[in-house]
């Protein structure tokens, strides 16, 4: 079957894993939705909180929320095996060559990195230029923030050597042994060294902003159910309102996902909460940038309208209907 297989391929190329997050209570007639996310982490506090508060059973809706990473999951939701997917900077690269998906919710807009070096001799960007800067994979949301922060300094996004030297640990040790020259540090990264050595030569968080993490859907799925795409994406909405009111409460909820100590807990969502959209979209001169750098970066035309990409327009009547009928999360 399409959805084995594909079960199959996250978790031989992945190691990705399966949460199945089922919706208790004494619905009968739920849909099944099946979704991705790229980590456990806080950027996804949404969907967590969505799926412990019930927001999802509300909406007659059963979910499985799969881990895989944005590359495998835009295939999948090409292909019909996932009904969403939370990379949406994935899908937009794949969107630029051809495929039939928009972008309907964003969560998160700026990139949580700050680019450090341990390199004596680089303490600024244009220090950077001829110099190698590690990545987890080429072409990702790492890539992708140095570029747009070098260009935004007037320098080159090209002047540099970009480097695929892994996750997490792999990433930290080409930095510390000279592998690398420079490379982006993420909240993981910070809670886990704490200080890092070096210069910091840039924050993208404070700096950058793109169509980062939020929901990607298949276009024919747009088209032939609207309104489950409506009930999900409010779910959804209905989550990230409730973690952005209640710190306290949200922490253990991303606990019981990352089965890690509270105080990374902490961390995650303290690092998580100040870079969340207003109200779950990115105006259009940030979606023209971020077009035209991941254009550049695969070597394809920059359309001449962004729009075809993006649909706010569902998240916008979400926001709209909830804030008329005086919704608020309780805790």
């Amino acid at each position: 079957m399409r959805m084995h297989r594909f079960f199959v391929l996250v978790f031989a190329l992945l190691g990705a894993t399966l949460v199945t997050a089922k919706a208790a209570g004494g619905a009968t007639t739920e849909e099944k939705v099946r979704f991705s996310i790229a980590a456990i982490t806080g950027s996804y506090m949404d969907e967590f909180v969505a799926i412990e508060k019930g927001y999802h059973r509300a909406e007659g809706l059963t979910v499985e929320m799969i881990r895989a990473g944005g590359g495998i999951a835009t295939q999948a939701l090409i292909a019909g095996d996932l009904h969403f997917s939370t990379s949406a900077g994935s899908a937009l690269t794949a969107m630029l060559r051809g495929a039939e998906i928009k972008v309907i919710y964003t969560n998160i807009d700026r990139p949580g990195y700050q680019l450090w070096s341990a390199q004596p001799e680089i303490k600024t960007l244009k220090d950077l230029i001829g110099k190698r800067v590690g990545v987890t994979s080429r072409g990702d949301t790492q890539e992708l923030s140095v570029r747009l922060l070098l260009r935004k300094h007037g320098i080159d996004a090209n002047s540099v050597i970009y480097i695929a030297v892994g996750f997490g640990g792999a990433r930290l040790a080409a930095l510390q042994t000279g592998t690398v020259d420079a490379v982006p540090l993420g909240a993981g990264d910070f809670a886990q060294l704490k200080q890092p050595k070096g210069h910091m030569l840039g924050d993208t968080e404070k700096e950058i902003r793109f169509a980062y993490v939020g929901l990607a859907v298949p276009n024919r799925l747009l088209a032939r159910q609207p309104n489950l795409v409506e009930r999900f994406l409010r779910s959804v909405i209905k989550g990230r309102e409730y973690a952005r009111r209640y710190r306290e409460q949200t922490i253990p909820i991303i606990g019981k996902y990352t089965q890690r100590k509270r105080e990374f807990n902490e961390f995650d969502y303290d690092s998580t909460r100040p870079v969340l959209t207003a109200e779950g979209w990115v105006p259009d001169d940030v979606l023209k940038d971020d077009v035209a750098m991941r254009a550049e970066l695969i070597g394809v035309p920059v359309p001449a309208d962004v729009n075809k990409f993006f649909d706010y327009s569902i998240a916008k009547k979400i926001y709209r209907e909830l804030k008329t009928a005086g919704w608020e999360p309780t805790p």
